[in-house]
Formats: C-alpha cells, sequence, structure tokens
C-alpha cells in the first residue's frame, strides 16, 4: 500500500448485469481489470478476470505481478460476499418510491 498515492485516479465502466470494467493509473503501472459474470445454472455464476498491466519498468513487474494478481483475487472473493448478500431471500411487503431502480435491477438480474 506504500506504493500507492493517497489519491487514486480511476475510472469504473459498468455494462449490466454481467460486464464492468476497472481503469486505474498507479505510479507502477497502468492497470485495467475487465470483470465478466457468466450464469452457469440458476445458482452458479462463474467469474472471469482479464487483466492488463502497464508496467513502467521490467523489474518492477518481476515484483508486483504476483501482488497485482493477488488483489484480483481478493476483489473477486469481496464481489462474491456482496452478490450472495445482496438480494434477501424474503420478498419485501413494501415498496418505496426511491427503490424503484433496484427492483428493476434485480428483476434484470434475475431475468439474465
Amino acid at each position: 500500500m506504500g506504493i500507492f498515492p493517497k489519491t487514486l485516479s480511476n475510472t469504473l465502466e459498468y455494462a449490466f448485469p454481467s460486464t464492468t470494467a476497472f481503469f486505474a493509473k498507479t505510479p507502477i503501472a497502468d492497470i485495467a481489470q475487465i470483470h465478466i459474470l457468466y450464469p452457469e445454472t440458476e445458482k452458479i455464476t462463474k467469474t472471469f478476470i482479464l487483466m492488463y498491466a502497464k508496467f513502467v519498468n521490467p523489474l518492477i513487474k518481476f515484483l508486483f505481478k504476483n501482488s497485482v494478481l493477488q488483489a484480483a483475487a481478493t476483489v473477486i472473493e469481496q464481489d462474491t460476499d456482496v452478490v450472495e448478500s445482496l438480494y434477501p431471500r424474503q420478498k419485501p411487503k413494501i415498496r418505496l418510491p426511491n427503490e424503484e431502480i433496484m427492483f428493476y435491477a434485480e428483476k434484470l438480474y434475475r431475468e439474465w
């Protein structure tokens, strides 16, 4: 964490429901991550990460390659926990007006 600046400039692009692209510029590399969710069955989803990094020099690539890959694995674990707990097991009995977008997002997620 000591190599990253206090303020990190990055871009997140999102194409619901299956694809997310993350772009970051760090002092050691420019990084692009593409996360793809592929539902196999009703209860099983595979996650793929395409990760590209343009390191500033080959020595830094050698030193930080595994750290960058481990960071991606941590992101997958965290995302899995979030998705598993995102939608309640029981349907809510009331709907608030400002929650309509979430119901629509859940409907798209379940129908996809």
